[in-house]
């Protein structure tokens, strides 16, 4: 009996562009005789499943070395069983050819594979999801292959993916480190704080109020903060709410011709507040670390916004009713006003954070062990 431990060496999730390594370890836990392994090889691939009531038929990526390892039923097929179609896979790679291990004796291999930048990233959307994994298969001599799956987690900055970081940075020696480091440089830059942005916000009656935000980039994990004010208004605001919201659109050459939607949008963080004579407030958003970033791939893309609504009445509607008896002279608020609702949406960007930040929010395993 041969146990296989595959470990990734800095967690299941990584940018693309990355080099991702992974220690693969076969031990022969009998105490008594040799075990002998025809073979093992490691793939990465990325599967698309798509509501089909939404999205038209995607074309998959069958690649040479695909169709050459999958031609009958005792070679590697890494997708085998699996839900969706493949639109990227790397080039198989073999670890070794007839391996023998004594009793109790092991052998430790390196796998390496750089994720390509014109990727799509995970996505676990509505109409579309793209879903990451690394297999290991392995045979014995007369047996059917057995293969080990890790899920992966793949992160792009959207419209930022086509420079080289080698480029920039080539007198540093470690390609991965400087790769991860350039990566975290540039989201630090794009999600600086930059000069406050400042919203009227009216209707036919006039001025509701006013909002302030520091910034409109951010990573996943940070708060959007944002600050109202209701001083100077002419028109009376009775409550406000605010919602982080994802949409996801679909292409229009991918669009199905039965659907009558092609977007999706989906909510997060909310923020409610009553702020009848508020004079000033400020909300906190969140945004979830197990989010998707922004991205824009040829079958759809996926934006992120603040989803904003209010509710207001006419200033006539909000006069006090005096009322004077032998207690004296006191003001009654109306029991009845007529309301209107308006809705705002105010465009964000949302970028990916520390891979390995987004790991522990997501509390992906990055080890596994199979038994051959």
């Amino acid at each position: 009996m041969i146990e296989i431990q595959a470990k990734l060496c800095r967690g299941s999730v990584y940018f693309t562009n990355e080099t991702l390594h992974c220690l693969i370890t076969y031990r022969n836990r009998s105490e008594i005789s040799s075990e002998v392994l025809a073979w093992s090889g490691v793939q990465i691939h990325c599967q698309c499943t798509a509501d089909e009531s939404k999205v038209i038929s995607i074309k998959g990526n069958n690649t040479e070395e695909q169709t050459a390892f999958s031609s009958t039923e005792t070679s590697f097929q890494p997708c085998k069983g699996e839900r969706g179609k493949v639109i990227f896979s790397t080039k198989p790679k073999i670890l070794f050819c007839d391996l023998s291990l004594a009793p109790n004796e092991s052998k430790t291999y390196l796998y390496q594979e750089t994720i390509p930048a014109k990727v799509p990233p995970s996505y676990n959307g509505i109409a579309v999801k793209y879903v990451y994994k690394l297999t290991i298969g392995t045979q014995r001599i007369n047996h059917s292959i057995q293969l080990l799956r890790m899920p992966l987690r793949v992160l792009t900055i959207n419209g930022h993916n086509d420079v080289s970081p080698d480029e920039e940075l080539e007198d540093v020696m470690n390609p991965t480190a400087v790769t991860l480091d350039f990566l975290l440089h540039k989201l630090d830059c794009l999600t600086a704080r930059r000069s406050q942005s400042s919203f009227a916000i009216t209707n036919q009656l006039g001025k509701v109020a006013s909002f302030s935000i520091l910034k409109n980039s951010f990573k996943l994990g940070e708060d959007v903060v944002g600050s109202f004010s209701f001083e100077e208004t002419n028109v009376p605001c009775l409550q406000f709410t605010v919602t982080l919201q994802s949409e996801e659109r679909i292409k229009e050459n991918y669009r199905s011709k039965s659907s009558k939607t092609f977007t999706q949008v989906t909510s997060y963080s909310k923020y409610h507040e009553f702020c009848l004579g508020t004079s000033n407030t400020h909300v906190i958003l969140p945004i979830p670390l197990t989010v998707t970033p922004a991205f824009d791939t040829n079958i759809l893309s996926l934006t992120w916004k603040l989803h904003f609504e209010f509710v207001t009445t006419k200033p006539d509607e909000m006069q006090c009713v005096t009322i004077t008896d032998s207690q004296g002279v006191t003001e009654q608020s109306p029991s009845d006003v007529t309301v209107q609702t308006m809705v705002w949406d105010l465009p964000i960007n949302v970028y990916p954070t520390h891979p390995i930040q987004v790991g522990r929010g997501l509390q992906m395993p990055a080890s596994g062990t199979l038994t051959v």
